[in-house]
């Protein structure tokens, strides 16, 4: 192979080499997919259906439709009372889904202390507007709907005065707003707690934070206020 040969086949194999880093470089700094976006109420959504649990209606009181029989609830008990008696159910979940109208959860319960444990399915859904809990093996009434004042109010825990400022609103405002979630996301929840983060949607000129309930869950709350409007709603 003469010079002139053997050069132009060590520029060949320069310009190839070349070539190749220039493709690997590429694919180095290729950027990679962005993560799918998640609109903010269906997070919201996701974040309370994960909260949703039968826990959370520890402490509540409901009634039959015809109004001659109650049911309270407790995180080990279910106890019906009416002109018939008493009936006690002492249960354990095995297993709960929550869904967009309230829960499911599979239970195993007993009536004494000697009973084999029995399984069966409990639900709390909303029934126009009204939270309603239904169970075959209820044995006074299958189903009844949540009395009257259960379901606690909503008040803030100290706060820095910035959030009055941000939403332009008093403590009873913002805490009414979040009642009217957190009344079918946690109904025994009393306390709400700031996480002191603001979210400024500029192109929307909507600003959105969070609470966190004081229920077993730790239930999420999202308050939204357009700025535009004014109005303040919960997610």
């Amino acid at each position: 192979m003469d010079k002139k040969t053997k050069l132009m086949a060590i520029c060949a194999a320069g310009a190839a080499a070349i070539l190749i880093g220039a493709g690997l470089a590429r694919c180095a700094i290729a950027p990679s997919d962005p993560d799918p976006v998640v609109p903010v109420e269906e997070q919201s959504r996701q974040a309370e259906q994960a909260g949703e649990s039968l826990a959370g209606y520890a402490g509540t009181t409901w009634e039959s439709e015809d109004g001659t029989c109650t049911l309270t609830l407790s995180d080990s008990t279910i106890v019906e009372s009416g002109e018939a008696g008493v009936q006690v159910m002492y249960y354990e979940v095995l297993s709960e889904e929550p869904d967009d109208d309230g829960l499911s959860a599979q239970i195993s319960f007993t009536r004494s202390a000697g009973e084999a444990a029995s399984q069966t399915l409990l639900s709390i859904s909303d029934a126009g507007g009204w939270k309603s809990i239904s169970c075959d093996a209820f044995a006074l009434s299958k189903s009844y709907l949540i009395a009257e004042g259960s379901e606690a109010g909503i008040e803030l825990s100290a706060h820095s005065p910035e959030l009055n400022e941000l939403l332009d609103a008093e403590d009873a405002e913002i805490a009414s707003a979040i009642a009217q979630k957190a009344s079918s996301a946690s109904p025994t929840a009393t306390l709400a707690t700031w996480d002191g983060e603001v979210y400024i949607d500029c192109n929307e000129d909507v600003l959105t934070t969070s609470f966190h309930l004081n229920d077993a869950a730790s239930t999420i709350v999202q308050l939204s206020l357009d700025r535009g409007s004014g109005e303040m709603s919960a997610l």
